[in-house]
């Protein structure tokens, strides 16, 4: 997770150049889905009006950071499940990833109504979603 916050402050040090840039938004957090916590997943930040970076992040075991700048946002919230019972998929040879399932409804991502203002420094924005 912490290279993922790593990898948020490279990309917006590249769009916001040297010198003193817009504040930035710390954000860390839990997903869960009716009460559970999201396995894997992607949670983006998307800038409502301006023209601010977009914040995005890696939703492991419930758990999120992202990094943007303050301001408010729609939010999207992607998330998959092992599948029970599943053979492992293999794309490569001697590689298997575990079989998994999208469980997040689209009202939180593609006909998502979700928005949070984001303010400078760090914050914790918790998301309980439930289908």
């Amino acid at each position: 997770m912490r290279l993922s916050l790593i990898i948020g402050f490279m990309f917006l040090s590249l769009l916001l150049g040297c010198g003193s840039g817009p504040a930035i938004g710390h954000v860390s957090g839990q997903v869960t889905m009716d009460g559970t916590p999201i396995e894997m997943g992607q949670i983006f930040f998307e800038p409502i009006a301006g023209d601010s970076a977009i914040g995005t992040g890696i939703i492991e075991n419930g758990e999120f950071e992202l990094v943007c700048p303050p301001g408010n946002y729609k939010v999207v919230i992607t998330g998959t499940r092992k599948i029970p019972g599943a053979p492992p998929i293999s794309n490569i040879p001697g590689e298997e990833i575990d079989a998994r399932e999208p469980i997040v409804p689209s009202k939180y991502n593609r006909q998502t109504t979700l928005t949070k203002e984001v303010q400078q420094g760090e914050q914790t924005i918790d998301f309980h979603l439930e289908k």
